[in-house]
């Protein structure tokens, strides 16, 4: 039950979304009032084994018997320097010792700890909002606890003032995410960074906040809650809870998205206020 509660709450704030009062005028669009007056106003090198170093032999006279023992000894293959000098010396490993030591030292290395998993989210959202449509995009590349989140969204709006045309409103959200719990059918995260608001007379910025939960229902489907919020300069929540039925790596989900923009005042002195919300459906993919 206690994993269904962050779902219940953000129903909550889309029941609040639904109950806003209506739009005024256009988010950050002047009001035909004001327009006018403000018109106015960044080889290696190779290493080459050395030649084990003969020692020069010096010779004196010597008798034929001599002789004869020079001749034996000759038949027989010199010694190699190293060999004549160090092959009774204590402390000194054949080649295959030294090589049996080595594959010894090589297994009782520690082995090396294997790289955390990256999970890559990707797709598109479309739906009717307003009057108008929405598209959304989205990228999460994640690791086992940390993450990064990229959303935008364009909304296209008949005017509000009857006026043809149309009016274009861009909101683009950029958050750093800790997974705050993580089990194999639960995730529920935290989010922050930052979020902007660009209307036709206007372009916001300002700190941002959310959090987002994806729980496994049943086989493939899951149930995805997510809020966003920026408290200021401007004021935008942005709520939406769906479903998502995972094909192998690919993601089919619908929903319903709510949406509330407040200019604050920023555009002409006068607040505008707008209420979207409507469904939405779309795809992806998760790597």
């Amino acid at each position: 039950m206690s994993s269904f509660r962050p779902a219940l709450c953000a129903g909550l704030v889309t029941g609040l979304l639904l109950v806003a009062p209506a739009a005024e005028a256009r988010f950050g669009k002047k009001s035909a009032d004001s327009s006018s007056s403000k018109d106015d106003d960044k080889g290696g090198s190779k290493v080459h084994e050395a030649t084990p170093i003969q020692p020069r032999s010096t010779h004196a006279a010597s008798s034929p018997s001599d002789d004869r023992e020079d001749d034996d000894c000759c038949d027989t293959p010199a010694p190699s320097y190293s060999a004549r000098y160090y092959s009774d010396a204590p402390g000194v490993l054949s080649t295959d010792e030294e090589l049996e030591l080595a594959a010894i030292a090589v297994r009782g290395l520690a082995p090396r700890p294997p790289a955390p998993p990256i999970d890559v989210r990707m797709g598109l959202n479309v739906g009717s909002m307003g009057g108008g449509s929405a598209g959304d995009v989205f990228l999460g590349i994640e690791g086992v606890a940390l993450g990064v989140d990229f959303q935008g969204t364009k909304l296209t709006l008949p005017t509000d003032d009857g006026t043809p045309g149309t009016d274009v409103i861009h909101l683009v959200s950029m958050h750093f995410t800790w997974a705050a719990l993580s089990t194999e059918r639960l995730r529920l995260r935290a989010e922050a960074g930052f979020a902007m608001a660009s209307a036709p007379d206007v372009f916001l910025a300002g700190p941002s906040l959310a959090t987002s939960l994806e729980v496994c229902v049943v086989g493939p489907l899951d149930v995805e809650v997510r809020v966003q919020g920026t408290p200021a300069p401007y004021r935008q929540l942005d709520a939406q809870a769906g479903v998502a039925v995972h094909l192998g790596a690919l993601m089919l989900r619908a929903g319903w998205r709510g949406l509330i923009l407040d200019d604050a005042g920023l555009v002409d002195g006068v607040a505008h206020v707008d209420r979207f919300t409507g469904p939405y459906g779309g795809a992806g993919f998760v790597f």
